[in-house]
């Protein structure tokens, strides 16, 4: 599951550079370079998501059927292998989603994806329970779910685009699609940065978990609970950072630089006014809270988690006003920047500073989590000075 995830945070990063390239077309007048863009992107999205699918054939196939392997291993080579074969159409259906939010057509790409999510779940429960004649699948039928919710999202997609007149996204997309060198290009070499930091962002809080392991089960509990935290509720605002990487591209591509720093602007506001309603109970209760989560715990537990929360409420404040910011940035198509700021301030500062004060403080956790935030103030703090600059 780890190595899935990891893989296609990899290949979603790379395609969702067809965002900002076809808003700045877009925002240009040139509409049809925008869907040649959103092409490109298919096949930049086959191109990373196919070989790495073969890979997790592979490695699937090693588990599951490795003499002495444990249960677990075999779960989990057994899920690879039903899952693999989805990894490319999610990724490129990724593509077309960037493409729709480039263009302001995300009607089509959002009802099929809300409606993914309960064909996914009937789906997981048939193959992997059985029923209707169906043996059960286990952990093959739950990866087998996820690639045939892929193709279900595929084939509606088909559908809605040859049903409409002028095709679901102004013209059509989903024909005959072209290699064409220079497009392909462009969008691996703002797509690789992307992807880079996306993993580097999701990988922090898990690699900080490990380091957490020495201090027991109470640290770690804490660490868990506040990371899910962190999790849920950031999601709620990652939809501002997408808007803003679209509206400012499209801004950049008609020539009004004052009026992508405004997007931007209102970007981090929002983000800011969402997460800050959201931080308010682990600010004001997070002894209720953890209580609430973690009930029956050890209060050992219970009170280590309540002592993470706030940082975890600030952090997602920070992450929130990051998000926003970094879409503004990625409009502009200012991608090594970004990456360069996120690793030095959240790898080079925040982590290290987090691992040497969990060694120091009463509560482990709450030293690692106040030099993630540290490390999370400076890498906020250079995205708004290089926005500024940039808008400038």
């Amino acid at each position: 599951m780890s190595f899935q995830l990891l893989a296609f945070l990899f290949s979603l990063g790379v395609v969702t550079a067809v965002t900002p390239l076809a808003a700045q077309a877009w925002g240009s007048g040139d509409e049809d370079e925008a869907r040649r863009i959103g092409q490109q992107g298919l096949l930049v999205g086959l191109a990373f998501s196919i070989p790495i699918a073969l890979l997790m054939l592979a490695g699937g196939a090693i588990l599951a059927f490795q003499p002495g392997a444990g249960t677990e291993a075999r779960a989990a080579g057994q899920y690879l292998l039903g899952a693999a074969w989805g990894l490319p159409a999610w990724v490129c259906y990724v593509a077309v989603r960037s493409l729709a939010v480039a263009i302001g057509r995300v009607r089509v790409t959002t009802v099929i994806m809300v409606g993914a999510v309960p064909v996914h779940a009937a789906l997981t429960s048939w193959l992997v329970f059985g029923g209707w004649g169906l043996a059960p699948l286990g952990a093959f039928g739950a990866g087998l779910a996820y690639t045939l919710a892929a193709v279900a999202a595929w084939v509606l997609l088909v559908m809605i685009d040859r049903g409409m007149p002028d095709g679901a996204f102004g013209g059509r997309l989903l024909g005959v699609v072209r290699f064409h060198g220079p497009r392909f290009r462009a969008i691996l070499h703002l797509g690789l940065p992307f992807s880079i930091r996306i993993v580097l962002r999701e990988g922090l809080i898990p690699v900080a978990a490990l380091s957490l392991l020495p201090f027991g089960p109470a640290a770690i509990a804490a660490h868990a609970v506040a990371a899910r935290m962190l999790e849920l509720l950031g999601t709620c605002c990652f939809g501002f950072s997408d808007a803003a990487n679209a509206r400012v591209g499209a801004a950049i591509g008609a020539g009004t630089r004052d009026r992508a720093r405004f997007i931007g602007l209102v970007a981090v506001q929002l983000s800011l006014a969402i997460s800050g309603l959201l931080a308010v109970g682990v600010f004001v209760a997070p002894m209720t809270v953890a209580a609430l989560i973690l009930g029956d715990a050890d209060p050992r537990a219970v009170a280590a988690c309540a002592a993470l929360l706030p940082f975890a409420g600030v952090l997602l404040i920070l992450e929130s006003v990051q998000s926003a910011v970094g879409g503004a940035l990625s409009g502009m198509r200012d991608a090594r920047g970004p990456l360069i700021i996120a690793l030095v301030g959240a790898w080079g500062v925040g982590f290290p500073v987090g691992i040497g004060l969990a060694h120091i403080t009463a509560v482990p956790a709450m030293g690692l989590w106040a030099g993630l935030v540290l490390g999370a103030c400076m890498t906020t703090t250079l995205y708004v000075i290089r926005f500024y600059r940039q808008v400038a």
